[in-house]
């Protein structure tokens, strides 16, 4: 039985995605689809548009047979462990025979060439980024240029000219999926993995210009309360799904009601305090402490201390970092381990058997019941799948009180909330 992975935070699920669902099935030949999600946070440092119970039952709506969710660990840091985390979770399932991604690009043997380069290359690599970062440049310009130097020297090592690399470069989907191919290239995984084009308006454009629009543009237009105008662009049945959560008042989250959670929290800790997490160093540390007591919304904080070093995503993620009391020693003990576990939360009520399949193939623990491990959260324990899954846990916790219902903003929901089955 053919079984395709898809990685993705639908935030929201858009017709690009439902596109990149349906090619996934096509191109592999697979019947049996399962997506790995983001849980109540993203990728980009934020809450989600939807809960990741919604974002669940739209997936399995528009085709997805199986729900997991990406830890939070994972899902709310750079490319490079976003796409590792849920690589490995993927590989350690033992049932996805391939995966299938979208980039501007739409060909894997560039990215494939790239990903090898920076494996094998990578203390050469390392020595010219750090003097880029030390010039004060971004860490994605850092690294255009390092890789750029690396090519210029050594032009038998790449199929392809300085000019095409750059291009490849300059674009986030082929970043992440140059990540996915290096993690999988590093597990020495059987699954294999095919790129298709990414269709319509990019990444970060907020224009509707074209039948598929980005889901930035989306999320703006929910955000303002215009649903309506987002509706040629959202499958029928992700526009029935979040019709409803908005009439019931748990879409779209409260992001001022956030601000002030997280602002609140920041101002808590003082400057020798803030060093202890991860990549707040060399003066990081200041801004963020100076602007935490300025600032009065999460946007105008993010705008007031971003810089050309420091990017708009990278402060954002650092942030949620100290939202979460998520600190460098954490990352850390918690890398040394990898994933833990396979967390469902959704399945299709016509491939119930997925689950059993799962249970009897998976290296990691499936979990469907959080209960069965822990009745309480525990971020501080020593058992990395406490101290993991206890950190999702908390997101939705902390996540329910963004819903502008209060009847539902009840904490440990993650122990409460049936699997969604649909």
């Amino acid at each position: 039985m053919n079984t395709v992975g898809i990685i993705s935070e639908y935030n929201p699920f858009h017709k690009g995605h439902l596109y990149h669902l349906q090619k996934a099935k096509e191109i592999t030949g697979s019947r049996t689809l399962i997506v790995i999600m983001n849980g109540n946070f993203v990728q980009r440092g934020e809450p989600a548009l939807l809960d990741k119970w919604t974002r669940s039952k739209i997936a399995l709506a528009n085709g997805a047979d199986l729900v997991i969710e990406l830890p939070l660990i994972y899902g709310i840091r750079s490319a490079e462990y976003f796409a590792s985390g849920a690589i490995q979770i993927l590989d350690k399932s033992n049932i996805i025979d391939s995966i299938v991604f979208g980039s501007e690009t739409g060909r894997i043997e560039p990215l494939k060439e790239i990903a090898r380069i920076l494996l094998q290359e990578k203390e050469n690599l390392e020595e010219i980024l750090q003097e880029e970062l030390a010039r004060g440049k971004a860490f994605p310009v850092a690294r255009e240029t390092a890789l750029k130097d690396y090519l210029l020297a050594n032009p038998d090592r790449f199929s392809f000219s300085p000019g095409e690399l750059l291009e490849i470069l300059n674009e986030p989907n082929n970043i992440l999926a140059i990540e996915y191919l290096k993690s999988l290239e590093d597990l020495k995984s059987v699954i294999h993995p095919f790129t298709i084009k990414r269709l319509g308006s990019g990444y970060h454009e907020k224009e509707l210009k074209n039948t598929i629009a980005s889901a930035t543009a989306i999320r703006e237009l929910v955000y303002q309360g215009k649903l309506e105008k987002a509706k040629a662009y959202l499958p029928e049945n992700t526009y029935q799904i979040m019709s409803k959560a908005i009439e019931e008042g748990i879409a779209p989250a409260d992001l001022d009601n956030f601000s002030l959670m997280l602002i609140s929290s920041i101002r808590k800790l003082n400057i020798e305090k803030l060093r202890e997490y991860a990549e707040i160093n060399n003066g990081l540390e200041h801004r963020i402490y100076r602007e935490v007591h300025r600032a009065g919304k999460f946007k105008e904080l993010v705008q007031n201390i971003k810089t050309r070093a420091y990017t708009w995503t990278r402060i954002q993620r650092n942030l949620l970092h100290l939202f979460f009391n998520l600190k460098e020693e954490d990352f850390n003990y918690l890398d040394q381990f990898g994933p833990q576990y396979i967390r469902i939360l959704g399945v299709s009520k016509e491939r119930l058997d997925l689950l059993g399949r799962l249970k009897n193939k998976a290296s990691l623990p499936v979990i469907v019941n959080p209960a069965e491990y822990l009745r309480e959260i525990d971020p501080e324990s020593k058992d990395p799948l406490i101290k993991s899954l206890s950190y999702d846990i908390l997101a939705s916790d902390i996540y329910s009180l963004l819903y502008k219902n209060p009847a539902y903003r009840q904490g440990h929901q993650d122990f409460t909330r049936p699997l969604i089955k649909y």
